[in-house]
């Protein structure tokens, strides 16, 4: 646990205190940018006292990485459940669920995502990738770190840039084409290679007495 992360919560007044927190970061981050966004304008709008808070969280970036966290980790369960149903194409599941994740709150998004990325550096979203990877169908490494960074690279992209293009949907339709390109090219060159069927005139010839 990171050590700006202070306290775990367990019981249900801990979580609703966390949520509350959570809530009013990312009500100010909307309403008035990064400029207005510190502990003590949180811990107002949550309706806790600047203690309490810093029972919590060291930090106003440690609130940031954990709403990251905590986002990922729903994500992922959702995923899994969603997989277990066997209703849609798993790939294209989670290609979904992480485009809804970024989607929703820009700059919530954009902060969570650079802090997590101060404090984690690239092995943090690399892990978290690893982690999604394990629920889709089996690849080896060479192709789940190809496609991953390819797919999450874009939706990063996206967010960071606040583009229009992670609201559109036809980004889910392209990543999902991306990765059924590179899995039928991945099959073509590991397919035999076949011999040509012979015509019924071919065959052995022997030479003439």
């Amino acid at each position: 646990m990171p050590k700006a992360q202070r306290r775990q919560p367990r019981q249900a007044r801990a979580l609703a205190t966390r949520a509350a927190i959570f809530e009013a970061t990312a009500r100010i981050l909307e309403d008035e940018g990064e400029a207005g966004f510190n502990t003590n304008r949180v811990a107002e709008r949550a309706g806790v006292s600047i203690g309490t808070l810093y029972q919590y969280f060291g930090s106003k970036q440690a609130i940031l990485a954990a709403m990251a966290r905590d986002d990922n980790a729903r994500r992922r369960e959702v995923l899994a459940a969603q997989i277990a149903e066997g209703r849609e194409d798993p790939v294209r599941l989670a290609i979904r669920g992480q485009i809804h994740a970024m989607a929703g709150r820009p700059a919530t998004r954009r902060a969570a995502l650079n802090a997590i990325m101060a404090e984690e550096g690239v092995h943090g979203i690399a892990r978290e990738g690893r982690a999604a990877s394990r629920l889709l169908p089996r690849l080896d490494a060479f192709d789940a770190f190809v496609l991953d960074r390819a797919v999450n690279g874009v939706i990063r992209a996206a967010v960071l840039e606040g583009s229009p293009v992670l609201n559109d949907p036809r980004l889910e339709d392209a990543l999902v084409r991306l990765i059924e390109a590179h899995q039928a090219s991945a099959k073509k060159e590991a397919a035999p290679l076949q011999e040509p069927p012979q015509s019924r005139n071919d065959g052995p010839r022997g030479t003439a007495a």
